[in-house]
């Protein structure tokens, strides 16, 4: 009776497992680490707002909680990227608040979280500390393709379907695009450079959010300065402001922050303070192909953003047009 009873114990507990299995799935994440997670978290973590927290929002993932900026001069959290896209104010969230960059351990372990998604570069070294409260996976925050880390962090929240659907729309979006617009995009260059006001510097953001994921993706290339000084792969780094002439391009974009409540005449004033005479410099801006944009827009992973970039392109490919 006793062995008919462990058999019967056995049993239960294999199908238990069989059944919990069925619910989980190993993947594995940008920095290498095979981690098994629920195929459909409740209660997700967010440590990086505009790498992660913008996806999730995009997806309506079941957000418990997320990283924090504070935004000037309220001197109050808000979700960057996510109030600027989706007009979403953490004030008005029950979001748990991580702080900036998802260091809050504390509060990371207080919201109870399924799933916690941060990134190689913050929560490497507090890996083994943020797995002990759930299961953690981490991303990579800049990457040739910025939908590949959209696509793991679907599959990681159990919407792949919904992003597989998307991004083909978004292929169709591009296609169609590039073909209207030929005649201004075929074998043209672009560059997306922001001027560090003070530094007598020029940031160059060669992989960074959507701007330049969509701007690739409609086939502009690489300017020759580019090409010699980063590899494809690179997300950019700094220049001396003496460098803009070698900077110019068919299209030249640049950004400006929200969260100090400035707006696209920032950018020309930062400009002028880096790099006098740069307009007489950069024949982008006498064609009027120079673009401003606000920055959380434009970086923001997700497909509203896409529509932003776009919308903001074409109303300049046909302003111009018009003049002729």
């Amino acid at each position: 009776m006793k062995t008919l009873k462990l058999l019967i114990s056995c049993s239960l507990i294999g199908l238990s497992f069989q059944a919990f299995a069925k619910d989980t799935m190993i993947v594995t994440d940008h920095a290498g680490n095979q981690v098994e997670i629920l195929k459909s978290p409740k209660r997700v973590a967010s440590l990086h707002v505009m790498s992660a927290t913008s996806i999730l929002l995009d997806l309506q993932a079941p957000i418990v909680g997320t990283s924090t900026y504070i935004k000037l001069p309220e001197n109050k959290p808000y979700i960057r990227g996510g109030e600027e896209v989706f007009g979403i104010k953490f004030a008005d969230t029950n979001y748990f608040n991580y702080g900036h960059k998802g260091s809050d351990i504390e509060q990371i372990k207080a919201s109870k979280p399924d799933l916690i998604i941060g990134t190689v570069k913050y929560q490497s070294k507090v890996f083994d500390k943020l797995s002990a409260i759930a299961p953690t996976v981490l991303i990579k925050r800049y990457s040739p393709n910025i939908f590949d880390a959209y696509r793991d962090i679907a599959t990681w929240v159990g919407e792949k379907e919904i992003f597989e659907q998307r991004y083909a729309l978004y292929q169709t979006q591009i296609n169609e695009f590039k073909h209207k617009y030929s005649k201004e995009l075929l074998n043209k260059t672009f560059i997306y450079a922001v001027p560090r006001k003070g530094k007598a510097e020029i940031k160059i953001r060669q992989n960074s959010g959507i701007i330049t994921q969509v701007l690739f993706d409609l086939g502009l290339e690489r300017t020759q300065f580019l090409k010699d000084n980063f590899t494809r792969d690179h997300a950019g780094d700094e220049v001396s402001s003496e460098l803009i002439q070698s900077l110019d391009a068919d299209w030249f974009f640049s950004t400006y922050k929200s969260k100090n409540e400035a707006g696209p005449a920032s950018i020309d004033l930062a400009f002028d303070d880096v790099a006098p005479g740069w307009k007489n410099a950069l024949n982008a801006y006498k064609n009027n192909q120079f673009i401003r944009l606000n920055r959380e827009k434009a970086y923001s992973p997700t497909f509203v953003s896409v529509d932003y970039v776009l919308d903001a392109l074409e109303k300049r490919i046909l302003e111009n047009r018009a003049k002729k």
